[in-house]
């Protein structure tokens, strides 16, 4: 039997969606008889196959493929798409969901426009409802559209996932997914590079699930390694696609900044921060002013914007990049960590160490529970790390603290990247501390280190209890 297109979804971890999912595609008005439904089931732990052995029941057009291990988004798509018969080909995450014209209306607009590639609007939803405003990697169009020259619309290298769009098979042979964490971006740059003629469509959506478990909500240091990848092998294009990588060096610079987003705003320890900026600078190739100011013409409200850091990036050393852009540029992180570590009598350790997650406030509040300690000799606090710092405890007696004034002035000013006071020992089991802290601006920094040399002493592989000393 001949189907008019094949949907392939991958499963793994989704049986509170699935359901969902599954009936988005089943009362599809194109019907679901005219639909090869490739169902890749990628080893999932949970009860998913059961739900869609359910639907299997009732639509013959329902296949199901089952991977031996756990492969991965990128590689199940591959499985799926090895065993799609159709003219055309689309990919659907099974926590997702599409709205119920999406497959009849897209392939009616190919065949009439005799275009080899459609990209549909969608909409990010969270899991209590609330929908997300566009961003910049969701140029959503207003109007019905035809591309015959990607150039026109350069923005399009931005649209990097692969579920918002329908394939004809011209196209199937650039559909090879990576096993990385990234694995749409360079498949994509290859499709919109390949395809003669782009329809984007107004008329469709698809729905996307932002889920709290995903990779891009749980950034870790692998994350930021797999992006640089994705950016050295974006920089392999030049000689492919020599006439359009002025377009793609705008998707280049996009995951640029945000690797450095990550990097600037969240705590890492220093051998990570290190290994993340070593990777990013092994990735990038030439980065133009001219290729800067392209971007920001393109995306003016492109919210945080490394554009000195970008140049820089291909200069300076890993260490002295850090220092200039992360340890002396102190903007409030979206997540820092204040510690308490407790003495027992043989001295401060990791061991000891209880920490907060917070946002830090001109004034801030923070409860540690003591209840562990059973013998508290000293208390050491350390209100934020890698951070230089004024700061004061307003409720707790101070016996010391590793601040370059005294700790009788108003304010402790910290030019060290670790800094930390010596409170008076509690007998209470919940410690809270009353702190007010102000990050050290850039005119602050040159003035109170003029009569230094600002020489970077040590980088300490394993902690960030040694950070960077000045001499």
């Amino acid at each position: 039997m001949s189907y008019e297109i094949s949907v392939i979804i991958p499963v793994y971890n989704v049986e509170k969606y699935i359901g969902q999912c599954l009936d988005s595609v089943v009362n599809q008005s194109l019907g679901i008889e005219n639909m090869e439904v490739i169902i890749v089931n990628d080893a999932t732990p949970d009860n998913s196959m059961d739900i869609v052995n359910q639907y299997l029941e009732k639509h013959p057009s329902i296949k199901v493929m089952n991977n031996e291990e756990n492969k991965g988004l990128g590689l199940s798509r591959n499985a799926g798409l090895s065993h799609a018969t159709s003219e055309f080909v689309t990919f659907l995450d099974s926590d997702d969901f599409i709205s119920l014209n999406t497959y009849e209306d897209s392939i009616k607009k190919l065949k009439d426009s005799d275009c080899d590639l459609l990209i549909y609007n969608w909409e990010v939803f969270t899991q209590d409802g609330h929908v997300e405003p566009p961003s910049i990697h969701n140029q959503n169009a207003d109007e019905n559209k035809v591309l015959e020259d990607i150039r026109d619309f350069p923005e399009i290298f931005l649209l990097t996932s692969a579920w918002n769009k329908i394939y004809h098979k011209s196209l199937f042979k650039y559909l090879n997914y990576s096993e990385g964490l990234y694995e749409d971006n360079i498949v994509t740059s290859n499709v919109l590079s390949n395809a003669k003629r782009i329809f984007l469509s107004k008329d469709s959506t698809y729905f996307y699930r932002k889920n709290s478990s995903s990779i891009t909500e749980n950034i870790a240091v692998e994350n930021l390694l797999d992006l640089s990848k994705s950016i050295k092998l974006l920089f392999e294009l030049e000689n492919v696609y020599s006439d359009y990588f002025s377009q793609i060096k705008l998707l280049i610079i996009k995951f640029i900044n945000d690797v450095l987003f990550f990097l600037f705003y969240y705590n890492w320890s220093v051998t990570d921060e290190l290994l993340i900026v070593d990777k990013l600078k092994e990735s990038v190739g030439e980065i133009t002013e001219d290729d800067l100011t392209y971007f920001k013409e393109l995306f003016p409200s492109f919210p945080t914007f490394y554009m000195d850091e970008c140049l820089d990036l291909q200069i300076l050393s890993s260490d002295l990049f850090l220092a200039k852009y992360k340890y002396f540029n102190r903007l409030s992180k979206v997540k820092s960590i204040a510690s308490v570590y407790v003495d027992e009598g043989s001295g401060f350790c990791e061991d000891s160490r209880i920490s907060i997650e917070y946002v830090p406030q001109k004034n801030n509040r923070l409860d540690f529970d003591l209840s562990e300690f059973s013998n508290i000799a000293n208390l050491r606090f350390d209100p934020v790390e890698g951070a230089f710092i004024k700061s004061r405890i307003n409720n707790l007696n101070v016996i010391d603290a590793n601040c370059d004034n005294s700790i009788n002035d108003d304010y402790q000013i910290f030019t060290t990247l670790d800094p930390n006071y010596t409170l008076e020992k509690s007998s209470n089991s919940n410690l809270t501390i009353d702190f007010d802290l102000e990050f050290i601006t850039n005119d602050e920094i040159a003035s109170l280190f003029a009569e230094k040399n600002n020489i970077i002493n040590e980088l300490n592989n394993k902690s960030k209890q040694k950070r960077i000393k000045f001499l």
